[in-house]
């Protein structure tokens, strides 16, 4: 079964059927997008929470090629990768520390810059993911963080990851 055809046309069903012939990342992601329109949230969770595991691991390339870019002299591409990095390894001290005189997540606006849950929530309802995490991670920060905002950043990284990978697959569709 070709997933790819299958998926553009709609036949979430026979997808959802054949998860076990998805063998790479796109066709996994169809996998889990179809799990999901036909009502199987669990095993779509599963299939794209895995799937989020590896676009992490992955994402480490941003990191490369940014310092790639930046040996090259090319600071503007070099930054725009970090931004794409950063959203999956917000504490990395060495990818910070590439620009230090800016923030490379994105700021949160000055009357804004206290990091509270509520913002975080706006942020994510808005589908500003990335500073939704931003407000998440510093939160997180606090020795003992709250589960419940641990558990809803977790929520808003899976949002993330598949904004991400439906960005993804709709480039490669193209």
């Amino acid at each position: 079964m070709d997933i790819r055809t299958a998926f553009e046309q709609g036949a979430f069903l026979q997808i959802a059927d054949a998860a076990a012939d998805a063998l790479t990342p796109e066709d996994q992601l169809m996998v889990g997008i179809s799990l999901f329109k036909v009502g199987r949230e669990t095993d779509a969770m599963a299939v794209l929470r895995a799937l989020a595991g590896r676009v992490r691991e992955l994402a480490r390339a941003f990191y490369y090629i940014a310092l790639i870019h930046r040996g090259r002299g090319e600071s503007e591409a070099a930054k725009s990768c970090i931004d794409l990095y950063l959203p999956f390894y917000p504490d990395d001290d060495e990818a910070l520390d590439l620009f230090p005189e800016e923030d490379s997540v994105g700021e949160i606006a000055p009357l804004m810059s206290e990091a509270s849950p509520e913002l975080a929530q706006i942020y994510a309802d808005q589908g500003h993911y990335g500073q939704a995490l931003e407000i998440y991670s510093r939160l997180l920060k606090d020795p003992d963080p709250d589960p419940q905002v641990r558990g809803e950043a977790e929520r808003v990284q899976t949002l993330y990851l598949i904004k991400t990978l439906e960005g993804w697959l709709e480039r490669t569709r193209k």
